[in-house]
């Protein structure tokens, strides 16, 4: 039982952490965006990642770039 556990815990690591693009998160851009507050309007705007994101703060908070 240990054994699938285990496995199970490895599996869920490498799946959180190969769905991130690591070349396009920000570590300082998240940084400078801790504590500010975003509007709530939602024009959509598509990060570095190729992911959609409701706007440019937002997506600035979880550390991506959004292209302009």
């Amino acid at each position: 039982m240990t054994l699938v556990k285990n496995a199970l815990i490895i599996f869920a690591f490498c799946v959180c952490f190969s769905s991130c693009d690591k070349g396009c998160y920000n570590p300082s851009l998240e940084k400078a965006s801790q504590g500010i507050v975003c509007t709530a309007d939602c024009p959509g705007v598509i990060g570095c990642d190729g992911k959609n994101y409701c706007n440019e703060c937002e997506a600035n908070k979880l550390g991506v770039a959004v292209d302009n």
